[in-house]
C-alpha cells in the first residue's frame, strides 16, 4: 500500500513536535540531571566541535539544513544538494594558540550521487613541559594533535529523500601517547512540500572503544603499574526539523530545531534561524539549551559572489561563548565549480 506524501508529512511533523514538546516540558526536572554524570567518558572530543562557520552561527542545529560544501561533517545526506564539484576550508581560532582546521573536497558522481573526502584537524601548538618540581618549565616542548580523515557517500533516492554515510579514521596524539580508532556517521533527510519542511535523523561518531598507548608507563605511589582505560567515541543521536518561516520575494527566513542525545552528556536542544537575501547575503543566530557554560546566542554572517563563473561563499561565525575559554572565531571559504553550458544541457536531457 502506498502512503500519500501528505499523510507521511503530517505524521513526521506530529512526531517531532510531540517529542520536542515532551523534552522541553520536562527540562526543568529531568534534562539538567539526566546524563550529566556521563561527562568525560569519551575520547576524540574534538569531533564534537562544529567546523562549519554556517553551522556554528546556527548553534549547531543543522542536521536538516539545505546542503552546502561542509555537509559531510553535519549530515552527509545533504551533500547531494551542493550541485557540483566543490571544496571547503575553515579555521577556528581558540584562545591559548589552539587551532581547529577543516578541509573537504566534494565530487559529483552522478546527478543523484556524491562523494566527499575530508580532513578535520585540531592542534594545540607547542607547549612547554611543566612538572611539580619545575613549575616554570623543564625546557622541553610537547604538543597535542587530533585528526579525522573521512570518506563520505551521499545518494538521493527520490527528490524528497536522501541518505548519506561517512567513515572516518581517527587519531589523537598527546605527547608520547597516541590513540587510533574508526568512526561512522549515518543520516537521512526527508523533504516535504509544506513550507519546505524537512525532517532528519543523524547518528554521528559511532565507533568502538579505544585505548591510548605510549612509551611512558605511569606508576602509583605504591609502585603498582597503571594501565590506561578504553574510551568510546563521542556518539550523538540527533532528531531535527527545519522549515521556511518566511518566504516573501527576495527575503527568506529558515528556522531550525534539533534534539541531541550524546553518549557522554545530557540531552540538549539546539535552535537556529537563517535569513537569506536574494541568496547573496546571509545572517544567522543560534542558541544551545541545557549545555553548561553556554548561555548566550551565537551569531554568523556570510555572502556569495561569482568569480569567473565559479561560485564562492565566505562565511564568518562569532562562535560558541565558553564559560572559561572565552569567545572564539571561525572563518570559512567554499567554492562550487559551476556547470559548463555543455554539462548543463546534458543534465537537462537526462
Amino acid at each position: 500500500m502506498r502512503i500519500p506524501h501528505a499523510a507521511l508529512r503530517n505524521t513526521l511533523i506530529l512526531l517531532i513536535t510531540h517529542y520536542a514538546f515532551t523534552i522541553t516540558k520536562s527540562s526543568a526536572q529531568l534534562i539538567p540531571n539526566l546524563g550529566g554524570q556521563r561527562a568525560g567518558i569519551s575520547s576524540f572530543s574534538f569531533l564534537k566541535n562544529d567546523v562549519s562557520p554556517r553551522a556554528i552561527g546556527l548553534g549547531g542545529a543543522v542536521t536538516t539544513l539545505k546542503g552546502d560544501e561542509y555537509a559531510s561533517q553535519w549530515n552527509p545526506a545533504a551533500l547531494v544538494e551542493t550541485g557540483n564539484h566543490s571544496f571547503a576550508a575553515s579555521t577556528r581560532l581558540y584562545q591559548g594558540g589552539i587551532n581547529h582546521s577543516f578541509f573537504a573536497a566534494n565530487f559529483r558522481l552522478r546527478e543523484t550521487d556524491f562523494m566527499a573526502f575530508s580532513v578535520n584537524n585540531l592542534s594545540s601548538g607547542l607547549m612547554e613541559r611543566r612538572t611539580e618540581l619545575q613549575p616554570n618549565g623543564t625546557g622541553e616542548m610537547f604538543s597535542v594533535n587530533a585528526m579525522a580523515i573521512g570518506v563520505s557517500y551521499s545518494k538521493a533516492l527520490t527528490y524528497k529523500f536522501s541518505f548519506g554515510s561517512t567513515i572516518k579514521y581517527l587519531n589523537e596524539t598527546y605527547d608520547v601517547y597516541s590513540s587510533h580508532n574508526v568512526g561512522v556517521d549515518v543520516g537521512f533527510i526527508y523533504k516535504t512540500d509544506y513550507r519546505n519542511f524537512r525532517f532528519g535523523v543523524f547518528l554521528q561518531n559511532f565507533g568502538p572503544n579505544a585505548t591510548a598507548r605510549g612509551s611512558y608507563v605511569p606508576y602509583t605511589f605504591s609502585g603498582k603499574k597503571q594501565s590506561n582505560e578504553a574510551f568510546s567515541t563521542p556518539t550523538v543521536f540527533k532528531i531535527a526539523g527545519s522549515m521556511d518561516a518566511l518566504k516573501a520575494g527576495n527575503h527568506v527566513i529558515v528556522c531550525l530545531a534539533e534534539i541531541n542525545h550524546p553518549n557522554d552528556n545530557a540531552t540538549n536542544l539546539r535552535f537556529g534561524a537563517e535569513y537569506l537575501y536574494q541568496d547573496l547575503l546571509f545572517f544567522r543566530v543560534g542558541y544551545w539549551a541545557n549545555l553548561q557554560g553556554i548561555n548566550i546566542p551565537t551569531f554568523g554572517a556570510g555572502f556569495r559572489t561569482i568569480v569567473k563563473n565559479q561560485t564562492i561563499y565566505i562565511n564568518y561565525a562569532f562562535a560558541v561563548p565558553l564559560a572559561y575559554g572565552g569567545f572564539n572565531h571561525n572563518i570559512g571559504v567554499a567554492m562550487v565549480f559551476n556547470y559548463s553550458p555543455v554539462q548543463k544541457r546534458e543534465d537537462e536531457n537526462q
